[in-house]
């Protein structure tokens, strides 16, 4: 998505991390999935979790801005879309816009949302996400949010020129535009879910990653 913050233009496609970059923690977590399930991956960028996901369970949707999934870069060692690769190399991944509510209309036993509520600067965009996530989510299934919650750049952007402090972060221009980066917490997911209808199951940081692991709420015994 492109957003218009005091007159400038933030591109949070940049803030896509490659396969490389992928959190070992959020890998195992993965791993330990059942085979059986279907995924939905919020804000897939380069693939970096879609993979590993269409490794360990049977179907996975990945959505993104159109921006995202049809501009040519490097996804998993190859110049290619994220729409090329993933109909090349991917053949239980389908991969949607976020503005194609086709991806909105189903269910989903596990729902990822990893890194990305951290490159959105905008507090409504990123509850509106959260609540997609919700609508999505099957009633037995389970949703894991991540964010970055600390960051070493953040100490040397606090003298910056070019760092102009913004919500929970900075907007930082750079030789391919005006990006956000923002941090939060456990303690912030954690509220930002249960505004949302979530109900948390488990929440923490590992190293600089904050997560939360989430459900939808039990039903009451009449």
């Amino acid at each position: 998505m492109r957003y218009v913050i005091r007159g400038l233009e933030i591109r949070s496609e940049n803030a896509a991390k490659p396969a490389g970059s992928a959190s070992r923690w959020v890998l195992r977590w993965i791993r330990c999935l059942p085979h059986d399930l279907s995924g939905l991956d919020i804000g897939c960028g380069k693939l970096r979790y879609t993979i590993p996901l269409s490794k360990r369970i049977a179907k996975v949707t990945a959505v993104d801005s159109s921006v995202q999934l049809d501009r040519l870069q490097i996804v998993s060692g190859r110049l290619r879309s994220v729409r090329l690769y993933a109909s090349e190399s991917l053949r239980n991944v389908k991969i949607h816009s976020l503005e194609d509510s086709t991806w909105r209309r189903r269910r989903y036993q596990v729902v990822l949302c990893t890194n990305v509520l951290s490159a959105i600067p905008c507090t409504k965009t990123r509850q509106r996400l959260v609540r997609d996530a919700f609508s999505c989510l099957a009633p037995d299934g389970k949703l894991l949010i991540t964010t970055q919650y600390r960051n070493s750049h953040f100490s040397g952007w606090k003298t910056d020129p070019k760092a102009i402090p913004y919500l929970d972060g900075f907007l930082v221009t750079g030789k391919r535009g005006t990006s956000f980066y923002g941090l939060l917490d456990a303690a912030a997911l954690t509220s930002l879910c249960l505004r949302c209808g979530f109900r948390v199951a488990q929440s923490g940081h590992v190293k600089e990653l904050a997560y939360v692991v989430a459900c939808r709420p039990r039903l009451k015994a009449r």
